[in-house]
């Protein structure tokens, strides 16, 4: 029967769709800086999203730079996948590409969430070429300084596909 169900599992998953409506944007550029902070910031939002019953995955610079398309309300992976919103935990750096494709996302209808702490230089092909200066983070859906997944941020995100009558808590 485990058996039976295992394979019966894995093939509905082979023919389903990735329907996850909300990107974890991941700061690796902010943690090659030493920013231990951005790495502390994702996992907790990430558990504050999950114990929202917001079903997320993780979002990386290359994602947003050039893998995922603007196509459809939000960004599109290879899979078909659309992210309406994507959540940023705190990060000191933002690249310049990923600052533009960012504006372009809300610009096609999506949203983008600051949460915590907002970058404060931005990188264009190098870290040498880094500017120190505050972005015009001015087309964000939400800048939420708490750090934490809060009830502002939890409206401003898309409205889930199936929501239990029960929070889950850690």
């Amino acid at each position: 029967m485990l058996a039976w169900y295992t394979n019966r599992a894995g093939y509905l998953m082979a023919i389903g769709r990735p329907a996850a409506q909300v990107g974890l944007y991941h700061p690796a550029n902010s943690m090659w800086m030493g920013d231990e902070e951005a790495d502390r910031s994702t996992t907790k939002l990430g558990w504050q999203l999950y114990e929202q019953q917001v079903d997320w995955d993780y979002f990386d610079e290359q994602s947003l730079s050039s893998v995922a398309s603007i196509a459809d309300g939000g960004f599109k992976n290879l899979s078909g996948q659309v992210y309406r919103a994507i959540v940023v935990p705190s990060t000191l750096v933002i690249s310049k590409t990923g600052l533009e494709r960012f504006q372009a996302f809300v610009k096609a209808g999506g949203k983008v969430i600051f949460v915590g702490k907002t970058p404060t230089l931005v990188v264009d092909k190098t870290f040498l070429d880094a500017k120190d200066a505050k972005p015009d983070l001015s087309f964000a859906t939400l800048l939420e300084p708490s750090g934490d997944i809060t009830a502002r941020v939890l409206e401003a995100l898309p409205k889930p596909d199936v929501k239990l009558d029960a929070a889950f808590r850690d």
